[in-house]
């Protein structure tokens, strides 16, 4: 009966639920993995991680499109292969309809920042891709895209859209995560850590408990779950649990117990199973194994190891427990001691897939330290011993006057937000807390119940679950614990479901486990048919679905009679009817989410669909923008701030050219490359929602309003009592850190109220950081008082609960933001303030000279990379020479205390390289410059490595400082510590008195030997010329009388006509040189 009223009453729907009639998505996307070489066909774990080389080929033909043929392109090795199913016809033909229809997925991918930011670069990245048609050999059409990857980023998750053509499709989020626990053995994957075995029977899950699942929240790539009754199983899934697989593990059972570590029950099965980035953890009796995956070869994440590896030995251990957040670029574990060890841990830390372990207290347990300095120990609060009394109430604060029932309050566990603060004491109560010392006994959660296990999603959601499987829902800021399951609510949900046949739900099921991640609360669950058969599957757990149905079973209504007809008033549960956040800025200045854009080439096909080559080419060229994404870290600022703009900076004249020969289809392979959809985007629009989380610098302020719409029959009543029935509430995690401001601004024409609200770093709680290192984690909970669980608003996705929203927020230097040496500005400045400027005799447009007797004044810009802006860099500085040399490959780097002789005004050693002209220094003894500093003096001082230099060419010498600007402690500006290592070319360097004395005395030297020289010969010159001709007729004479005897010698043998002319002709040209030498002598 109450279940057909439920029904009923969703015919009389009202406010705030507002069931209008809306547009159903029944279509739903999927994606799979796809190689190169199998497009189309089945589907691929993600287990190759090394880019594939074998699509170069086709750009070395690319001669007509706008790419440098100098580079080396190569591709991922996957394609995501997109389509979508919808109930009725085949979904190969729902496929090909949307496509004749002009539906375009829109693929986004976010890589999910890795743990050590001190090894990978900590960013927040996304790519944004376009689905290509490919049709396949069997005529099947699908959609593709690259599957991209980032170093050190294990975790991506895909969110596919529409372009709003076609059919009406809802977004569709996956998790598509790096498997490093699978190896190829003869062309074939399987799992590295044991074998996958039988499939799921019902024995596995019927009758036994539910377990939670643990990770590192949004960095474990791969799940596991233990608890499989009586065997050495896990399930194990790299897509959060929409696939898995059953794995029987290759470890040794052998624990039997002993009088220091008692056994009661010794079983296979694995108790305790938790998931860090690379490295898998799991617990069978008091034995703990781990085993490291394989991640980018062990280049980033450590050694993966090919068995599992038992750790603490001949330790007694007795639970595991996760640390769910990571911290300080390292994931951490708790191994809880038991027997003889009870008030010990151990406290596991994993950097880059290293373990190691810590025994904690060093010398003393807990127990021993509790008794011997109990008094010395500053007590924050006493647990009481029973359970208060709370009838009627939603809560009781615990101030030692309250009454207390007979039931005894046994605590099982611990949950804490760390970035709320808040604190649960969990077990057959739960106490909640702010500060650790004052605590709230949460009355509404039945003492004969016992939570089992929390869950949360550290945005202001927790989900416990009891001994007996039920379970509850909490939200932060709120008092009151709902009850999940079993409940009203869910059992109008389970109906729906049966009615409309859906297969997520059965009459007979059960309960696996309850976990978040960041497509919200799940449930795993192992349903059994009518035929008898089992499935495990994971759906969503509608908590708003089965709250709202809670609040239809709740509302209590007024019968208006009147002479021509009868009404229903509902009475409004909701403090408001309608709730719209606006005046949002813009996100990524906050979120700090970088986006890039790659559209797939155009293609001159007649049908439309793209082939292979095509395909090849758009793999290579989104490979090539997130690779000039990654290498963009140029400590010499580019005229555009882009990381792209180099890539077509010379190709864009010709743009025009291409597209010309594209139009008349004259390129190769019929791809034509559309410059402009290859990019960063910058100028992002906020959705009418606040951000997940939102970072904030130094004195920043995070502000937008939130309008709300009051019930009607209750305005006259906010007038008159000063809005009393609707309050915002602000609730600051760190208020000596962060402060906020509300101002409420009525409405009085359209019935609605204006919050205007602001959050602003109060500049006290952080230091100074590298950008996105080590980050403060607070938040900023908004509310409006009593709307947490009875407001809701429908959307295509299902109802959404409205009224409270927990805004995490990280303090510190944002991700993203870097400091750059302005080389366009500093040699503008220099020849404006020099009157002149010299560049190097061959200079290089990417790294300008500058002259050494020139004052230097250097500039720098701060650059963010989220949202394209450049600006000068106002704050102060400390710029020390850190290393130098002669030329770029005989750089050396410096020692630290031939750092402190060659850069403090200080020094005494004669080795100071330079010097600020107007001599600021500070307590360390640097000088410290800012923008509007008199430049540099350069010095170079005898004892300085640029003293003396000995120039290599006729050239004056020249030399190459390794430079290192900080902001680090003169800076007050900002969080940001930004260091800055540049090479700076300065020529023209002076040499030494001596070296130039002897340099003088050579050219001297050698200036007054070519002038004796050349004097010498202006002398000698005539005299040697008349000693040439005389002994050029000596010659003469000697050859003309060799020749006159071998004619001599010959005459006998030749007639006497012969021998007249001979004799004759001889005689003639000795007349005739006679002749001749006379005529010049004359």
């Amino acid at each position: 009966m109450g279940s057909l009223l439920m029904l009923l009453l969703l015919l009389l729907s009202p406010p705030p639920v507002q069931l209008w009639s809306q547009l159903e998505d029944s279509c739903r996307w999927q994606v799979v993995l796809n190689k190169y070489e199998t497009l189309g066909v089945g589907s691929e774990k993600f287990f190759l991680q090394q880019p594939i080389s074998n699509i170069d080929k086709f750009f070395n033909k690319l001669v007509d499109s706008p790419i440098d043929h100098k580079e080396n392109y190569v591709g991922f090795p996957y394609y995501m292969k997109i389509n979508f199913t919808c109930p009725g016809e085949t979904p190969e033909a729902f496929v090909r309809g949307g496509y004749l229809k002009g539906l375009i997925p829109i693929v986004l991918v976010t890589f999910y920042a890795p743990v050590n930011f001190r090894k990978w670069k900590s960013e927040r990245l996304q790519i944004q891709m376009e689905g290509a048609p490919f049709q396949t050999k069997a005529c099947v059409m699908n959609w593709y895209t690259p599957m991209p990857m980032k170093n050190g980023s294990v975790m991506m998750e895909v969110e596919i859209s529409s372009n709003r053509m076609g059919e009406i499709i809802g977004n569709g989020k996956f998790m598509i995560n790096i498997n490093g626990f699978l190896k190829k053995e003869k062309d074939k994957l399987i799992f590295s850590l044991g074998h996958e075995v039988r499939p799921i029977i019902h024995r596995d899950f019927i009758d036994a408990p539910s377990r939670p699942v643990w990770a590192t929240v949004d960095q474990a790539p791969v799940l596991i779950l233990g608890g499989i009754p009586h065997e050495k199983m896990i399930l194990i899934s790299d897509s959060s649990f929409k696939d898995f697989s059953l794995v029987e593990l290759n470890i040794d059972s052998c624990w039997l117990g002993s009088l220091h570590c008692p056994q009661e029950e010794f079983t296979a099965s694995i108790f305790d199973a938790i998931s860090t980035e690379s490295v898998l953890f799991i617990r069978q009796n008091q034995l703990v194994y781990y085993f490291t995956g394989n991640y980018f070869h062990g280049d980033g994440k450590g050694p993966s190891t090919s068995t599992w590896v038992r750790v603490l030995h001949s330790r007694c251990i007795k639970k595991l427990c996760p640390v769910e957040l990571h911290s300080n670029g390292s994931e951490y574990v708790l191994a809880l001691a038991g027997g003889n060890e009870e008030g010990f841990f151990h406290f596991g830390t994993i950097t880059d897939g290293r373990v190691n372990f810590r025994r904690m207290p060093n010398m003393k347990s807990l127990c021993d330290i509790l008794k011997v300095h109990l008094d010395s120990l500053s007590l924050l609060f006493q647990i009481p011993a029973f359970i208060p009394i709370g009838d009627d109430m939603d809560f009781v604060m615990l101030l030692g006057m309250e009454k207390y029932t007979n039931y005894p309050l046994v605590p099982k566990g611990l949950f804490y937000n760390p970035f709320s603060h808040l604190l649960f004491i969990w077990g057959n109560a739960i106490l909640q807390s702010y500060d650790k010392r004052n605590y709230i006994y949460m009355s509404t959660f039945p003492k004969e119940s016992s939570v089992k296990y929390m869950t949360s999603s550290y945005k202001g959601q927790v989900v416990c679950v009891t001994e007996n499987e039920e379970i509850w829902f909490i939200v932060e800021g709120s008092f009151k614990v709902h009850r999940l399951y079993p409940s009203d609510g869910w059992q109008v949900v389970f109906n729906l479901s049966q009615m409309k046949g859906s297969s997520l739900y059965a009459a007979n099921e059960t309960s696996v486990s309850i976990f978040y991640d960041s497509m919200g609360v799940h449930q795993l669950v192992y349903l059994i048919n009518k035929k008898g058969e089992g499935k495990l599957l994971k759906r969503q757990l509608p908590v708003d679905q089965i709250l709202v149905y809670q609040l239809l079973g709740l509302t209590t209504f007024e019968a208006h009679i009147s002479p021509l007809v009868g009404t229903l008033s509902f009475i409004n549960p909701c403090p408001f009817e309608l709730m719209q956040i606006k005046d949002l800025p813009n996100p990524q200045r906050y979120t700090r989410l970088e986006r890039y854009r790659a559209k797939p080439p155009f293609i001159s096909s007649d049908s439309g669909f793209h082939s292979k080559v095509s395909l090849a080419i758009y793999q290579g060229l989104v490979y090539h923008l997130l690779w000039l994404h990654a290498k963009y870290n140029k400590p010499y600022a580019d005229p555009v701030h882009d990381p792209t703009w180099r890539w077509w900076k010379d190709k864009k004249q010709h743009k025009a050219f291409y597209f010309y020969r594209a139009s008349n289809f004259q390129t190769i392979y019929g791809v034509h490359i559309d410059m402009d959809g290859y990019g960063k985007l910058y100028k992002l629009k906020a959705e009418s929602q606040l951000p997940e989380y939102i970072y904030l610098d130094k004195g920043n302020n995070y502000s937008f309003s939130i309008y709300v719409v009051t019930p009607k029959t209750s305005w006259k009543n906010s007038i008159l009592f000063g809005h009393k029935h609707l309050r915002l509430a602000v609730i600051l995690a760190h208020p000596q850190c962060v402060a906020a401001r509300v101002k409420v601004q009525p409405l009085i024409n359209r019935n609605a109220i204006l919050f205007q609200v602001v959050i602003k770093d109060k500049r006290k709680c952080f230091n100074q950081s590298i950008s996105g290192h080590n980050l403060m984690k607070t938040a900023t909970l908004i509310k409006l008082v009593d709307s947490a669980g009875k407001c809701f608003r429908r959307t295509q996705y299902g109802h959404q609960m409205q009224g409270s929203h927990l805004i995490p927020t990280f303090i510190g230097c944002p991700p993203g933001k870097r400091l750059a040496f302005d080389i366009t500005l500093t040699v503008q400045q220099n020849r404006e303030t020099n009157k002149r400027y010299f560049d190097c005799v061959h200079p290089d447009p990417e790294m300008p000279c500058f002259l050494f007797s020139d004052p230097f004044y250097p500039f720098f810009l701060i650059q963010d990379m989220v949202t394209g802006e450049s600006g000068s860099f106002n704050g102060s500085y400390v710029l020390k020479v850190i290393g130098g040399g002669t030329s770029l490959k005989e750089i050396v780097d410096y020692s630290e205390d031939d750092i402190f002789r060659y850069n403090s005004p200080n020094d005494t050693s004669e080795s100071l390289i330079w010097i600020v002209r107007d001599n600021w220094t500070d307590s360390h003894s640097f000088s410290i410059l800012s923008y509007n500093s008199s430049g540099i003096e350069w010095l170079c001082l005898p004892n300085s490595p640029c003293y003396d230099i000995v120039p290599k060419s006729i050239y004056s010498p020249e030399f190459f400082f390794k430079i290192m600007v900080s902001n680090r402690g003169v800076d007050t500006s900002t969080y940001c510590d930004y260091q800055l290592i540049f090479i700076l070319h300065i020529h023209g360097l002076p040499l030494s008195n001596s070296r130039a004395l002897f340099f003088l005395w050579i050219s001297l030297c050698v200036y007054l030997a070519i002038l004796f020289l050349y004097i010498s010969w202006c002398f000698s010159w005539p005299h040697f010329q008349r000693w040439w001709s005389v002994f050029r007729r000596k010659v003469n004479d000697v050859i003309m009388s060799e020749s006159f005897s071998t004619y001599s010698s010959s005459s006998g043998s030749v007639p006497s006509s012969a021998r007249v002319s001979e004799l004759q002709s001889p005689e003639i040209e000795t007349r005739s040189s006679r002749k001749t030498r006379f005529k010049k002598k004359y």
